[in-house]
């Protein structure tokens, strides 16, 4: 695992978690990272949205979809109980 707050910043996406709307950043893997091509990862109370590529490209697009699902369990899990 990468350090979450030091990768490249390259956006965010607002997930609805019950009724918040929570707003998870989008970082950019390493580039010798093993990872998916999108991967959602939590450090601690940090979490972020890994992606490997060219994020405009649909591989990126459905993988980030991926992800951003296993972000809401993640976050539902925590925020919800």
């Amino acid at each position: 695992m990468q350090n979450l707050s030091k990768s490249e910043l390259v956006g965010f996406v607002e997930l609805e978690v019950g009724s918040l709307a929570v707003q998870v950043p989008i970082r950019a893997a390493a580039a010798a990272t093993e990872l998916p091509l999108a991967s959602f990862e939590a450090e601690g109370d940090n979490c972020a949205i890994l992606v490997r590529g060219d994020t405009s490209s649909k591989a990126v697009e459905v993988a980030l979809r991926e992800a951003a699902q296993e972000a809401v369990k993640h976050l539902s899990k925590k925020l919800l109980n």
